[in-house]
């Protein structure tokens, strides 16, 4: 039976878009009439998420109250995380660690998307999935590499680790949105998440956890959004791509 949890993380400010989160948090901002966040957690519902859970950091209130109007529709469990400006989002995901236990889908709240690459993320068969595309130069930031045939994830790449000359030929960003399996779950991405906290590894991304599964021996698997549409916003000139992207999408 399918997990009906989502995750999103969505306590960071956004920084490298400037002026533009001084009023309202990054996954406020509007892409084609339509702010980020709600246009994920409106694709959320539609596919059938009983329950989404939302880490807050930065104008939490703020952000509340722009998705108190879904409140009716599914529900929403809201954590704080008090310290988000001077931690990561493996902290961030820490807090919510009680609602990982059966495993979940996990989306960060800076990706706009259309609704078929949410239906396929959340109907793939396969347990631990790893939502990518072909990398272009317009990407940067984690990258997998996979068996062609399996499509089985042989390789995470975190952005630090891409060095100058790094061949990006064989490589697929990672969108940000995964399925997290609960035999993974309980067998090895909970105690890998205590034990980084305890170590006070606080400023490190999730990623890393997946990372450290793949070299384990652990199975993720790549989908492939092909076709579909989906844009990253961390900056001015991303959110003019995306403004772009979806206008001429909606148009056809």
């Amino acid at each position: 039976m399918r997990n009906k949890t989502a995750i999103i993380l969505a306590a960071g400010r956004g920084s490298r878009l400037k002026e533009m989160t001084d009023d309202i948090p990054k996954p406020m901002i509007p892409v084609a009439d339509k702010s980020i966040i709600a246009n994920l957690v409106e694709l959320l519902i539609m596919e059938g998420i009983d329950h989404i859970v939302v880490l807050t950091g930065y104008m939490a209130d703020t952000l509340k109250n722009h998705l108190g109007g879904y409140a009716d529709q599914v529900k929403l469990t809201f954590i704080h995380n008090e310290i988000y400006d001077t931690t990561n989002n493996i902290y961030t995901l820490w807090l919510a660690k009680e609602y990982l236990t059966d495993g979940f889908y996990l989306f960060e709240a800076d990706i706009f998307c259309e609704r078929e690459i949410i239906r396929r993320l959340l109907n793939d068969p396969r347990d631990n999935v790893i939502l990518v595309d072909k990398f272009n130069d317009l990407m940067n930031g984690t990258v997998v590499i996979h068996d062609t045939g399996s499509e089985k994830a042989t390789q995470m790449i975190l952005k630090k680790e891409q060095g100058e000359g790094y061949d990006y030929s064989q490589s697929y960003k990672t969108v940000n949105f995964y399925k997290i399996g609960k035999g993974f779950t309980q067998h090895f991405f909970l105690k890998a998440l205590e034990n980084h906290i305890e170590k006070n590894d606080v400023n490190s991304y999730y990623e890393l956890i997946i990372k450290e599964a793949i070299e384990s021996g652990f199975e993720f698997f790549s989908l492939k959004t092909n076709e579909l549409k989906w844009w990253e916003i961390d900056h001015q000139q991303d959110l003019e791509f995306a403004v772009k992207l979806f206008q001429k999408h909606k148009g056809n």
